[in-house]
């Protein structure tokens, strides 16, 4: 908005603002107070906070009015529905603005699938911001569809909605000084650069930090949310759908008495259906304020702060001159939403949510499923020693155990039960034939669970407690182009075809939310534990930076010492 004589006389009162929201109690998120004034809006920026008289009024007492949320660090792709679909799910619970990193289309399409959410992220009344990925591979011990290198990555910078690199999880590429890892570094260090290095520490710590990568969002004990504070680092409370460190991290700042403003709100990756019973943004604050954090500290971790390390000036305040991105309350501490203004337009009220529709999808980014043929002798496992290296899940977490144990075998190949069930990665991009294949404990499904979304390569895993039920839902997945599938008996018991990149649904949100309960339930009665959200536990799985063990479609793997495992 240009600043003309009209905005100023309007700020000043000497004219009528074209939008004034009247008797709200207002936080100032600068100073923590709570204050009754009016907003003057016009063009979708603030004018000024104070008294004022409107072309058109609307009357806010005995409502609060707080700053719109800001999601600092997530995955669209995690909702399994396009950019336009989630602005319609998310603008409700008050989250106007994200910023996404595009890692898993990435993988899969490369620029392809960056631009496409660029493009479709275009006139939605959601601010949608790009950190561009930063590991694509994430790691060398994996299989992409695509590569990108510090050359591809510059072709976006600058690009409108482009901040900077996304969460660069070689961290061992970074402390080790890989030539391509700081060419990336180098190229992006003028701007924000986000980080992701669950459990590193001591001096690795100092160098992944003058590496010039300032966030992080995998803190999950004391001594290392410590750690990271002291050496500058912000840290990204997160909330998600399996990953949360909320506790963790506010348990730590309280303890040792700690402040709150290097703290921001995120979500990394959420499902359709926890957004729907939870809340987006708003369960973080909800999260935190049930934890002692005071209301206006909660707040503001959910709006000045990620504005202020994401260097978005225009956003995360209510002052003169903010874009009027506003959370209307009918009870603070609460966060009970009653309405959502985005640019100062009416976007939700009461939960009501506008159908957003996009860009279309490119065909380049559909029938991206390439598997060569699979068989029972793809799927061996044979068992160089006994006890043998296991992947151990742990309830409410995304990271692993590697345990040592017996397990059963039939002649000298590992024969799956109840208790240890074979896991393996097939690789979906280039039809190689690849197929790398482990034991898992704690999943228990009798049958077959499978699916296309694996972060962050995202070739095709599946987990069973025989060959013949894995064997059918690699094929069923085949056919559909990727998705969720379940398989029992011999037979496709459910699945969500997921045909964009293999991640993404083309169907309304309702029905992929429907769809997604209804399959988690029957998991569930195939008897996956209720402790793990199945499909979003499993996808973790395959991620060799996220301690202490995983599989790829090149073997198992150690992610403490990233070496593979032989059995």
């Amino acid at each position: 908005m240009t600043i003309d004589r009209e905005s100023i006389a309007a700020a000043m009162g000497e004219a009528l603002a074209p939008l004034v929201l009247k008797n709200a109690t207002v936080l100032n998120v600068y100073t923590g107070e709570l204050l009754e004034s009016d907003v003057a809006i016009r063009d979708g920026i603030i004018l000024g906070v104070g008294r004022y008289q409107g072309e058109r009024e609307v009357d806010l007492s005995g409502r609060y009015l707080v700053p719109g949320f800001l999601d600092a660090h997530m995955h669209i792709e995690s909702s399994m529905t396009t950019p336009a679909r989630l602005a319609g799910e998310i603008l409700p619970w008050g989250t106007t603005t994200v910023i996404a990193d595009p890692h898993e289309v990435a993988n899969v399409s490369g620029l392809t699938g960056i631009e496409y959410f660029l493009d479709e992220a275009e006139g939605l009344p959601l601010h949608i911001y790009i950190m561009l990925p930063s590991c694509v591979p994430c790691t060398p011990f994996e299989t992409s569809g695509a590569v990108l290198g510090a050359e591809e990555l510059l072709r976006l910078k600058g690009q409108e909605g482009v901040l900077g690199l996304g969460e660069m999880m070689d961290y061992v590429g970074v402390v080790q000084c890989d030539e391509e890892v700081h060419r990336k570094l180098a190229a992006f260090r003028d701007g924000i650069i986000d980080g992701h290095a669950p459990l590193l520490t001591g001096n690795a710590v100092q160098a992944y930090r003058l590496s010039g990568i300032a966030t992080d969002h995998e803190c999950s004990r004391e001594d290392e949310v410590l750690e990271k504070l002291r050496a500058g680092f912000y840290l990204l409370v997160r909330e998600g759908s399996a990953a949360k460190n909320l506790e963790a991290i506010l348990r730590a700042v309280q303890k040792n008495g700690l402040g709150y403003d290097r703290l921001a709100f995120c979500t990394d990756d959420k499902h359709l259906e926890d957004i729907s019973r939870e809340g987006h943004i708003s369960h973080n604050i909800r999260r935190a304020i049930g934890f002692g954090v005071p209301a206006v500290q909660a707040y503001r971790m959910a709006t000045l702060n990620p504005a202020q390390i994401y260097g978005l000036r225009q956003l995360g305040a209510i002052a003169p001159g903010c874009r009027a991105d506003l959370v209307v309350l009918d009870d603070l501490e609460r966060v009970k939403i009653h309405s959502v203004y985005c640019g100062g337009k009416l976007v939700s009220e009461r939960g009501s949510a506008e159908r957003l529709t996009g860009a279309p999808c490119p065909a380049a980014l559909l029938d991206t499923v390439k598997v060569a043929p699979v068989n029972e002798q793809d799927l061996r496992l044979p068992l160089g020693r006994n006890p043998t290296p296991v992947i151990g899940l742990i309830p409410g977490q995304i990271g692993t155990s590697c345990l040592l144990e017996e397990v059963g075998q039939e002649g000298d190949c590992f024969q799956a039960d109840r208790v240890y069930q074979k896991i393996a990665v097939v690789e979906r991009h280039h039809a190689s034939g690849r197929v790398g294949v482990g034991i898992v404990k704690g999943f228990s499904v009798h049958g077959a669970i499978a699916t296309t979304v694996a972060h962050d390569s995202h070739n095709l895993i599946v987990i069973g407690d025989n060959d013949r039920d894995m064997l059918c839902a690699i094929r069923e997945l085949c056919r559909c182009e990727g998705g969720y599938t379940l398989v029992q008996d011999g037979r496709v018991v459910d699945t969500l075809p997921l045909p964009i990149c293999g991640l993404i649904s083309d169907e309304e949100p309702a029905a992929v939310k429907e769809r997604i309960a209804d399959m988690t339930l029957e998991a569930h009665r195939m008897g996956v534990p209720e402790g793990f959200e199945p499909f979003i536990t499993m996808s973790f799985l395959a991620l060799p930076v996220i301690p202490e063990i995983r599989i790829t479609d090149k073997g198992v793997f150690d992610s403490l010492h990233y070496r593979f495992i032989k059995n």
